[in-house]
């Protein structure tokens, strides 16, 4: 099954997970990750998700 994710809102949740991280102290991992997220192309950004074992489901785009 195939569904179309709200890229917007994927790389938002992503990019504040990892600001959290970086505020409780993995600064050098969670600056990398950040920078990764922000760069990613939308393949590449579900590609991490799918590695973070982010639920795609819950970005389903509603309105397409």
């Amino acid at each position: 099954m195939m569904i179309t994710i709200d890229i917007d809102a994927l790389r938002e949740y992503m990019l504040d997970n990892s600001y959290a991280a970086f505020f409780v102290g993995d600064f050098g991992g969670a600056l990398a990750e950040l920078v990764d997220i922000e760069n990613a192309s939308d393949e590449e950004l579900v590609e991490m998700a799918k590695r973070q074992g982010i639920d795609l489901k819950r970005f389903e785009a509603r309105n397409v």
